[in-house]
């Protein structure tokens, strides 16, 4: 039975600890290429790289943990080490879509395929992150996994790209750790007019 949209990411919680039972390889490239074919990107550009980091990089991620632990709160942030952990950077779109090149060639300003806008271009590019990653988050806790999400980066940068955002996944050690770290009165967010 499939579960209402709704239900499924009310589900979802920072997971801090992963077991060590790793998923399917299979599983988690069909979540992935699932994602990328249901992400929107604006022209479908995709100005964004995935690094996938699986099981087998347990040094590189280590030594992404020492990065992170010298970041002011970035100490407990051993979700790092989870089976899979993607990075996601900025790339330089090279090959633009005959659509995108046309545009470009009207004068239309599409920094993601220009080498000296495209590392400016960030608030564009998280903003399409962000939905690559809910919708992976969501295609996840279809299948039981638990994701992370992780910021606390500082002047890092991943095969000469810089690191925007980190997302990690695996299967939950326990359940939500209580912090107190609730959302906001809705009214402090969301102005009806």
């Amino acid at each position: 039975i499939c579960m209402m949209m709704s239900e499924i990411f009310e589900k979802r919680y920072q997971v801090y600890h992963y077991k060590d039972i790793v998923p399917e390889e299979s599983l988690v490239k069909n979540l992935i290429t699932k994602t990328f074919k249901l992400v929107s990107s604006k022209q479908n550009i995709m100005p964004y790289k995935v690094h996938i980091l699986g099981p087998n990089c347990i040094d590189e991620k280590q030594k992404i943990y020492e990065h992170v632990k010298q970041v002011t709160g970035g100490s407990h942030n051993h979700n790092i080490k989870a089976p899979y952990n993607l990075i996601f950077t900025t790339r330089l779109v090279t090959k633009p879509s005959e659509h995108v090149q046309k545009l470009i060639n009207e004068g239309h300003d599409q920094p993601c395929t220009d080498p000296k806008k495209y590392k400016k271009d960030k608030h564009n590019i998280s903003l399409e992150i962000g939905m690559f990653a809910k919708i992976l988050t969501g295609l996840c806790l279809e299948n039981n996994l638990g994701v992370s999400y992780q910021l606390c980066f500082k002047d890092w940068q991943y095969e000469n790209e810089e690191v925007l955002f980190s997302m990690q996944l695996g299967y939950p050690s326990h359940q939500r750790i209580e912090k107190g770290d609730y959302k906001p009165d809705i009214d402090e967010v969301i102005n009806f007019k």
